[in-house]
């Protein structure tokens, strides 16, 4: 029996213990190549069901915990639009730079200008 039939195999089992018509022998049957290794999952399976009952959650935790997830939600809303604006900050950092820079730039190239126009009237 190869580890995904197993696999299977031990998924068909506890969907059937869970609903209450499961046959340790029925499923036996089927395997003789992984005889013990599956029926010592299928023990396993048999012992988790019986430790890990359903609870149910007192209301003082439920109401606790849409507290929380309600707050994570706004702090993730909060941290979108720092983001947002934190962009819109620096690109307008970066467009005020730009301007500045080709303002520099113009001014340059008509001081040079300027000065060779006055170097060609004087000259």
């Amino acid at each position: 029996m190869k580890d995904k039939l197993l696999a299977e195999v031990l998924t068909a089992y506890t969907d059937d213990l869970n609903k209450g018509i499961a046959s340790r022998k029925v499923y036996l049957a089927g395997g003789a190549e992984k005889r013990d290794e599956l029926q010592a999952l299928l023990y396993l399976t048999e012992r988790l069901k019986r430790a890990l009952v359903p609870v149910q959650p007192s209301v003082t935790f439920v109401q606790n915990l849409g507290r929380q997830l309600v707050f994570i939600g706004h702090g993730e809303m909060t941290r979108v639009v720092r983001d947002h604006w934190r962009g819109i900050f620096f690109g307008a950092a970066a467009v005020g730079s730009a301007i500045s820079v080709i303002g520099l730039v113009a001014y340059l190239v008509r001081s040079r200008a300027q000065v060779k126009t006055q170097i060609a009237s004087t000259g």
